[in-house]
């Protein structure tokens, strides 16, 4: 009978079990696998207690922690679908209130956007791949449904932004 390598077991050992506690523990998130949950899960935490590292130096890619807190990826998702369920045939962003504030600022489409595109440059590959596949759709749904802005925003520094910023805002 043929044996499997040790180093061949603890592999799947290692990550079965990573995977399985930590989706365990946090549930899926909307149409994603636990394996890419758990990564998301992985990238919150260490988003939020500044444990990224690039190339063996820390890496803060936000140095705010903004967008990356624990369980946020879960609502942003649910928060794009919801306003892509929203009745009519084209659809306007709506800028926030209170643009400052930390939850108010959510209201605005286009910073939900930014914010999962964030959790997606961090994940892992496999991840990432099966992230950007999800996104890639309701991107299409949103430019299918939204008008650019013949008068695109551009950020306090001057540099473009985002498509989904260049989009037409009711207000």
């Amino acid at each position: 009978m043929p044996r499997r390598r040790p180093g061949a077991l603890r592999a799947t050992q290692r990550t079965s079990g990573h995977v399985r506690q930590w989706a365990r523990d946090s549930g899926t998130i909307d149409r994603l696998s636990a394996a890419t949950t758990a990564a998301i899960r992985l990238v919150e935490y260490r988003g939020y207690f500044g444990g990224h590292r690039h190339d063996g130096e820390p890496y803060d890619h936000d140095p705010f922690h903004e967008h990356v807190r624990p369980g946020r990826t879960g609502p942003f998702l649910k928060d794009y679908r919801a306003f892509l369920r929203r009745p009519g045939r084209r659809l306007r962003l709506e800028a926030s209130i209170c643009p400052s504030c930390p939850g108010c600022q959510y209201m605005d489409l286009a910073l939900v956007r930014d914010a999962l595109e964030t959790i997606t440059r961090l994940l892992p590959p496999p991840a990432r791949g099966e992230m950007r596949r999800l996104l890639n759709r309701l991107d299409q749904e949103f430019r299918r449904r939204t008008l650019p802005d013949s008068h695109p925003r551009s950020s306090w520094a001057g540099e473009t932004l985002p498509w989904w910023h260049r989009r037409i805002y009711q207000n």
